[in-house]
């Protein structure tokens, strides 16, 4: 028997969590939910990320609200759009068998009319982003006269991204005698001062000590020069053969730097920073659940709202300015009982900073040491003997289709077949790496050759929903080559302008313009900034001739 039933909920509730596999609650669930059925106080709660905080406030405030009547009861306020999407599917599943009644979202990034006509289907439980849901208290689309719930979800995340003033306006028009519950994992500074506001004699509810990372995270750092960052990178997925994982970079130009290197190395990567837009930031989040790509790089602001089960690693290319941000970053993973790991790449100097992580957290930073070439070369090895010891071995009928390797392979031993096997798969990116760890210092010192670069044009832009990444695996695709040297790609609404190595030019074009892009053919050229000019004087010509004609009539 389910141990929900022990909190009174009615009978389409507990249907619902029947169905969903709900048996013991959770720690958070567990002190919670009697708490807000009480509806006695308000409430402050930290617990981190995946502990089961939506069913700790939506099954109760679904048990409270009354959907005979038409009006707004309960306000949930959270971060993201998709954090705000996520909270609402889950909501809508604990009230499925409960007759009209529906949460909706309302977040930025989508068509307000749409949201305002969704706010006239009488929902119980608004869930918002605070500038969406502020857009529409200015236009009078939205009555908080019956509000009885007011839910902070992912508080502080909420006031480190800047939302403080929208929080307050919002506030403002809440009534009076409703009850606030805010949950938080972390209680800064920030969190306190809009307790202190807005909260009347509120109830502390904690399942682990305020700002402490979760227990079921190991904590690494690797201590190297930021030269050697994205080498050691390469190393930490090549070491990890089911590695699903967040690499978070301080700056948008390094997760682009990043992400192209990973690409063009081979591995399934894709960048989320602000310079996506939001069908492309789904597109990549969309790609990122299902796993077509295990590795995702990104920026703490970009990431806020990120909830993916079953992260196996947090890599921090750097660490935050704020040690709070880290506590963040690291819960992504090892949630829901899950282990994970956080790895922190570090400079010497920086130690200081693991210190102070440390002691904010209650954490414990593990040294280790920058795993070598060789011991990435031998975990391939393994990796590539034990697919060979899963693939079935051919046929009776098939072998005669083998009759040919068979006889060419039949003068050497079966050692040497077995070392050249592990030459052709292995031994080249091997000898790739140990030419780099070989190379003499002084090497790094002798001129550089310049080569020259070309810059060229092609006919797909942010209209054919083209980014970076798709630039690349088309210039990859096309050449036949992971190793063609890409310069600066600029992405503008009708065309796209990059830049190759002048070698590579000619080969480039001639490929490309055979190829086809969702449909469109590809057309690449030698840019020419005059043609472009032309092109844009006689739309602006055009378009001063169609207003002439306009003032006549």
């Amino acid at each position: 028997m389910s141990l929900f039933n022990k909190y009174g909920f009615n009978k389409d509730i507990l249907k619902s969590i029947k169905e969903l596999n709900f048996s013991n609650p959770t720690p958070i669930q567990e002190k919670v939910i009697p708490e807000i059925l009480s509806f006695k106080r308000d409430i402050i709660a930290t617990a981190q990320t995946g502990t089961g905080k939506t069913a700790a406030f939506g099954l109760p405030i679904i048990q409270l609200t009354d959907n005979k009547y038409k009006d707004i009861e309960c306000v949930i306020l959270c971060p993201t759009r998709e954090l705000c999407i996520q909270i609402t599917k889950e909501l809508n599943s604990y009230c499925t068998y409960m007759k009209y009644y529906a949460a909706i979202p309302i977040y930025g990034g989508a068509k307000i009319e749409t949201q305002i006509k969704n706010l006239k289907k009488n929902p119980k439980i608004i869930v918002c982003t605070p500038g969406r849901l502020n857009d529409l208290i200015k236009r009078n689309r939205i009555d908080f006269s019956f509000v009885k719930h007011f839910v902070l979800d992912e508080a502080d995340e909420m006031l480190s991204m800047g939302f403080k003033s929208e929080i307050d306006k919002i506030l403002e028009q809440i009534p009076s005698d409703r009850k606030i519950y805010l949950f938080s994992a972390t209680l800064s500074t920030k969190v306190k001062k809009i307790t202190q506001t807005y909260m009347n004699n509120p109830l502390m509810i904690s399942t682990s000590c305020a700002n402490k990372g979760a227990d079921t995270v190991k904590h690494l750092y690797y201590t190297i020069t930021k030269s050697k960052r994205y080498d050691v990178i390469k190393n930490i997925l090549d070491l990890n053969k089911d590695i699903y994982t967040i690499v978070f970079c301080r700056t948008r130009r390094e997760t682009n730097e990043i992400s192209n290197n990973l690409i063009k190395d081979n591995y399934n990567a894709k960048v989320l920073n602000g310079d996506l837009s939001q069908a492309e930031r789904d597109r990549v989040m969309n790609a990122f659940r299902l796993k077509s790509i295990n590795i995702l790089v990104a920026t703490d602001v970009a990431s806020r709202g990120i909830d993916v089960n079953n992260l196996s690693h947090i890599i921090n290319y750097n660490l935050p300015d704020d040690p709070e941000v880290y506590v963040h970053r690291s819960g992504r993973t090892g949630r829901a009982g899950n282990k994970g790991v956080s790895i922190a790449l570090v400079s010497k100097r920086e130690h200081r900073r693991l210190k102070e992580i440390e002691k904010l957290s209650q954490i414990k930073f593990i040294k280790n040491e920058v795993p070598t070439n060789t011991e990435v070369h031998k975990t391939k090895i393994k990796l590539f003997t034990d697919r060979i010891i899963d693939i079935q071995a051919p046929s009776e009928k098939e072998k005669d289709e083998f009759k040919y390797f068979y006889n060419k392979i039949s003068q050497f031993t079966k050692e040497e077949i077995i070392g050249k096997m592990i030459s052709m798969n292995i031994n080249d990116s091997k000898r790739i790496y140990d030419n780099k760890e070989n190379k003499k210092e002084s090497d790094y010192h002798k001129p550089r050759i310049e080569k020259q670069i070309d810059k060229l044009i092609i006919n797909l832009g942010r209209s054919d929903k083209i980014n970076t990444q798709d630039i690349i695996k088309l210039i990859n695709k096309s050449t036949r080559s992971r190793d063609t040297e890409i310069g600066k790609i600029d992405i503008k609404k009708n065309f796209t302008t990059f830049e190759v190595n002048n070698e590579m030019k000619q080969l480039i074009i001639s490929k490309m313009n055979k190829i086809r892009y969702n449909r469109k053919l590809i057309l690449v050229s030698d840019y020419k900034p005059e043609l472009i000019n032309l092109s844009k004087n006689k739309k602006l010509k055009s378009n001063n001739k169609r207003r002439r004609r306009k003032r006549r009539r």
